[in-house]
C-alpha cells in the first residue's frame, strides 16, 4: 500500500493567522481599545485650559447662540482667525451631548483615536501587518499626541486629514488614480481646519513628484480635479469670509495671524530654530532612538528608489523645517509629524525584531492595555491636573447675578487669560479691566449692581481704596467682589 501523500506544510499567512498574538484583526481591536482607553477615559471634568481650549469651545457656543455656521463669534463679535471646520465638529458634538466640557473635547478625542486607525492601514499597505501594529500603538503611546488628543483645539484634527491626505496620495500612486480626489478632500478639509497650515500635504506631494521625476502625474486629470477640489471647498470659506468683512478679513487672518504672529513676533537667535528638535529631544521618550535610527537608516536608502520611506523622511523633514522658520513655535503644532514618526518607528521595528520578538511585544503590548485601563479606571490616577479651577469657582456667580442684570468688571487681569475661561463658563465677559484704583472705585460708585474679578493679592488693598464693597466669593488666586450685598443661596456652585 502506497503510503498516504504528507499535508504541505502551513503557509507563513496560516501560521500567522492561527497565533492570536499575530493575527492582524486583534492588532487592530488591541490598539483601538489602548486608544480609545487613553483618549476618552475621564474626558469630563477638571476643566478647560484657558487657551486654546475655552476659546474654540466657546465659538463653537456661539454658532449655536447665533445661527451663524460661516462667520464664527466671539462674545457676540466676529472672528475670521480661524478656519471653522473644528468649531463646526463641537457645535455638532454639543448637540448630541449638551454644551459641556465632554462634547468640547469629543471631536479632538474621536479624530484621535481615528488617527491611530488610519495609521495601522497606512503603516500595514506600505509595509505589512506588524508595521501596522506597531505603528498604531507606538502612535498610542507618544505622549504629546495623546494629550492633544484630549483637548479642545484643532490640531489632532489637523493630523488625522494630513495623514488621510498622504495616504490617499500613496493609494494613488500604487492603486487608483481616482485617490487624488479624495486626497484633494483632505486637504481641503486640512486648510478648513488650520488654514496654510494644512496645505503641508499638497506642499509635500509637490516636493515628492518633482523629486521623484514623476512630473507627468501633475497633468493627471484627477490630480487636476484634486487641485480644483482644493480650490474650490479649501478655499469656500475663504472667499465667503473676504466677500463678507473685506479688508480686514485680510488683515487679521492673513497679516496679523499668519504673516506678523508667525514671522515678526520679534528678532531671535539663529538657534532658537531649533526649538523643535529640542522639543522632541525632549519628549519623544520612548520612541526617541528608535525614530532617530530608523530615519538615518531610511535616509540612506531613500536614494534607492524606495518610495514609501522616501515619502515619511520628506513628510517629517518638510513640516519639521517649515515649523522651525516660523517665531510661533509651540509644542501641539508638531502634531502632524507624528503619524509619520510612528510608521518610521512602526516599520523599523518589524524590521529589527524576529517573530519571536514581534510575539513578545504583542503580549507586552497587550498586558500594558489592560494595567493601563485598570489604573486609570479603578484606581485615583488622574489622566489631566485640575485647570482654571479659579474662575470656574467664580463662573456661576457671575452667570447668576449677570443675567439678573449685573455689570461684570475685572481689576488688573490679563484680558483673554481671564476671558475666554468665564465666557464659556458663565456666558459673560468681564469688561472693562480696570488697571487704577480711581477707575475701579468710580466703577463701583454706580448705583446699578456691578460685579469685579480681583487677586487675591489686591483685595486688601481694594478693600481699603473702595468703600462698600462686599465680598462674594473667595477662591485661592482670585476673589469676586460686587458693589451691593447679595444673597448667593440660590446660586447653582459647579
Amino acid at each position: 500500500m502506497a503510503a498516504p501523500a504528507s499535508e504541505p506544510p502551513p503557509t507563513e499567512r496560516q501560521v500567522c493567522y492561527d497565533h492570536l498574538f499575530a493575527n492582524p484583526r486583534f492588532h487592530l481591536a488591541l490598539v483601538t481599545l489602548l486608544a480609545i482607553t487613553l483618549m476618552f477615559s475621564q474626558l469630563a471634568g477638571n476643566g478647560l485650559p484657558n487657551y486654546d481650549d475655552c476659546y474654540y469651545a466657546q465659538k463653537a457656543k456661539e454658532i449655536l447662540q447665533t445661527g451663524d455656521w460661516i462667520t464664527l463669534h466671539y462674545n457676540g463679535e466676529p472672528r475670521s482667525d480661524n478656519p471653522p471646520l473644528y468649531m463646526w465638529f463641537v457645535a455638532f458634538s454639543y448637540k448630541i451631548f449638551g454644551i459641556s466640557e465632554y462634547a468640547a473635547r469629543f471631536p479632538s478625542a474621536l479624530l484621535g483615536v481615528a488617527t491611530v486607525v488610519l495609521v495601522y492601514f497606512f503603516a500595514r499597505w506600505l509595509f505589512g501587518f506588524w508595521a501596522g501594529f506597531f505603528s498604531a500603538f507606538v502612535l498610542t503611546t507618544t505622549l504629546l499626541f495623546v494629550r492633544y488628543a484630549r483637548r479642545a483645539m484643532v490640531d489632532t484634527t489637523l493630523s488625522f486629514f494630513v495623514c488621510l491626505a498622504l495616504f490617499a496620495l500613496v493609494l494613488a500612486l500604487q492603486k487608483d488614480r481616482r485617490y487624488f480626489l479624495l486626497w484633494g478632500a483632505s486637504i481641503s478639509l486640512a486648510v478648513l481646519t488650520k488654514s496654510v497650515l494644512g496645505l503641508f500635504p499638497l506642499v509635500i506631494t509637490v516636493i515628492y513628484l518633482l523629486t521623484a521625476k514623476r512630473i507627468k502625474l501633475f497633468l493627471n486629470p484627477y490630480f487636476l480635479l484634486g487641485l480644483l477640489t482644493i480650490l474650490l471647498l479649501g478655499g469656500s470659506w475663504y472667499l465667503h469670509q473676504y466677500l463678507t468683512l473685506g479688508q480686514q478679513f485680510i488683515d487679521v487672518h492673513f497679516r496679523w495671524l499668519i504673516i506678523q504672529r508667525g514671522f515678526f513676533l520679534k528678532p531671535e537667535p539663529w538657534y532658537a530654530h531649533l526649538s523643535y528638535f529640542k522639543q522632541l529631544a525632549l519628549h519623544y521618550w520612548p520612541w526617541l532612538p528608535v525614530l532617530v535610527f530608523g530615519m538615518a537608516r531610511w535616509a540612506r536608502r531613500a536614494g534607492r528608489k524606495d518610495e514609501n520611506t522616501y515619502l515619511l523622511v520628506l513628510w517629517v523633514g518638510t513640516i519639521l523645517l517649515a515649523l522651525s522658520l516660523q517665531q510661533s513655535r509651540i509644542g501641539w503644532y508638531m502634531l502632524p509629524i507624528f503619524p509619520a514618526a510612528a510608521i518610521i518607528c512602526g516599520a523599523t521595528l518589524q524590521e529589527l525584531l524576529r517573530e519571536r520578538g514581534k510575539l513578545i511585544f504583542t503580549k507586552t503590548c497587550g498586558v500594558l492595555a489592560i494595567v493601563a485601563f485598570l489604573a486609570i479606571n479603578a484606581t485615583p490616577l488622574q489622566l489631566s491636573p485640575p485647570r482654571e479651577t479659579d474662575v470656574r469657582v467664580l463662573a456661576p456667580y457671575v452667570k447668576h447675578f449677570a443675567s439678573r442684570g449685573a455689570r461684570v468688571t475685572a481689576f488688573r487681569q490679563v484680558p483673554h487669560r481671564l476671558n475666554n475661561v468665564l465666557l464659556f463658563y458663565s456666558d459673560h465677559a468681564a469688561f472693562p479691566i480696570y488697571e487704577g484704583y480711581p477707575e475701579l472705585a468710580q466703577a463701583l460708585g454706580e448705583p446699578a449692581l456691578v460685579l469685579c474679578i480681583v487677586d487675591r493679592s489686591d483685595l486688601e488693598t481694594v478693600v481699603e481704596s473702595v468703600p462698600g464693597i462686599y465680598v462674594l466669593r473667595k477662591t485661592d488666586r482670585l476673589a469676586l467682589i460686587s458693589n451691593q450685598p447679595l444673597d448667593t443661596t440660590d446660586v447653582r456652585t459647579w
